[in-house]
């Protein structure tokens, strides 16, 4: 899976530098690390929860190895229930260690509040999972610059109980079994009713500048996940796609602090109500 450029994950490792660069000046002694969330429960879907420590980027190398933590313990409460997420080793996505449960499924409506402790260290988040809102419909066009290349858009109605939060993700066939969000990604639609277009671009999972909005090679299949997030998940996932958008690499070096759910830490914990459609692209 991990080729050409660092795949989306590896923004774990580098997040710390963006939230001091955002906070801070070089005045200030590094922080001691903290713990990183990137996790999700979607709707009639289970939890999965990537855990890691924190850290600077500098030249030294192996901070992907140290950071990964693989003795935390996760727990998850939907209000009724608690899980514990079981730990193990998972192929193919960075880093190669995820904590997931098959004994909650995620149910729109309901809040689910995420627990990890490391150690000495305890981070929390609570979200509520909005109703999915169906994609009604798909259109496929051709890119003048690459007659192999295709342009795709979906289109939905926003609900009655607008505003409305989403974010975009897309999964090739055949690249690997992960969603990654698209940049830009996020759209925010305050009126009920509305008809709503929204462009799709390949998932980026590279820390590039995002300003190469990739298309679709004919003959790929692909998913895209519209999903409709709570607000504090859309203002994770805006503040993504602002930095991507604004040159530079997207998290080292960064300016731009961005905001978390997370309680004690860092990173984001989302539960969402998510609509998939499968596209062959033609």
């Amino acid at each position: 899976m991990v080729s050409g450029r660092l795949k989306f994950l590896i923004l774990i490792y580098v997040l710390a530098a963006v939230w001091l660069g955002g906070c801070s000046d070089s005045s200030e002694e590094v922080q001691e690390p903290r713990l990183v969330v990137e996790g999700q429960i979607d709707s009639d879907g289970y939890p999965r929860v990537f855990l890691t420590l924190s850290a600077t980027a500098d030249a030294s190398g192996g901070i992907i190895s140290e950071n990964i933590i693989r003795w935390g313990v996760v727990k998850l409460s939907d209000g009724e229930n608690e899980v514990i997420l079981t730990g193990g080793p998972m192929a193919g996505v960075l880093p190669p260690y995820i904590y997931y449960s098959y004994d909650m499924v995620g149910v729109p409506g309901r809040s689910y509040t995420l627990t990890a402790e490391y150690k000495d260290k305890k981070v929390t988040s609570e979200v509520t999972m909005p109703e999915p809102t169906e994609i009604e419909g798909v259109r496929i066009s051709g890119n003048a610059a690459d007659d192999r290349s295709r342009d795709l858009t979906i289109m939905f109605n926003s609900p009655a109980d607008a505003p409305a939060y989403y974010h975009l993700s897309v999964r090739v066939s055949g690249s690997d079994n992960r969603f990654y969000p698209c940049t830009p990604g996020t759209i925010a639609v305050m009126e009920g009713g509305k008809r709503v277009e929204m462009p799709v671009y390949k998932g980026n999972g590279g820390l590039s500048s995002g300003n190469d909005r990739e298309g679709f090679t004919v003959g790929e299949r692909v998913t895209v996940r519209l999903a409709r997030v709570a607000p504090e998940v859309y203002d994770f996932w805006r503040a993504w796609d602002n930095a991507a958008l604004t040159g530079g690499s997207v998290f080292v070096g960064s300016s731009v602090s961005l905001p978390s759910n997370i309680s004690g830490g860092y990173g984001v914990w989302s539960a969402q109500g998510v609509s998939d459609l499968d596209v062959e692209i033609q």
